[in-house]
């Protein structure tokens, strides 16, 4: 999947999330890849080396969530056009390594 695929799907997640009623979200089909490959990239945003380094380098709060997640990736996808062919996993870390970098402050 190139990275513009991810946004694509991403933008339906977030249409859909700020169409929603209560905290409930029904993701769309165009929604579902990103929904899970963002689901993904968070369960393994928290496994650490023995050292305790985060493996992909993002340090998000207990509390991010899942939404979380793929409003910043989108943010930072639409800023980042240029990189639509690229690979979606390149993308999606960047703009979450941005977003909760690892002993530093805030990006995105």
């Amino acid at each position: 999947m190139t990275s513009g695929e991810l946004l694509q799907s991403c933008e339906a997640v977030v249409t859909t999330a700020s169409d929603a009623i209560d905290d409930s979200i029904d993701i769309s089909p165009a929604g579902l890849r990103c929904w899970y490959y963002m689901s993904a990239i968070q369960n393994m945003s928290v496994v650490v080396d023995q050292s305790g380094e985060h493996l992909l380098g993002i340090c998000a709060p207990p509390d991010t969530t899942l939404l979380d997640y793929v409003r910043i990736f989108v943010r930072y996808g639409r800023i980042n056009k240029a990189k639509s062919e690229g690979n979606a996993a390149a993308l999606a870390l960047g703009s979450l390594t941005k977003a909760f970098p690892c002993g530093g402050a805030k990006g995105v």
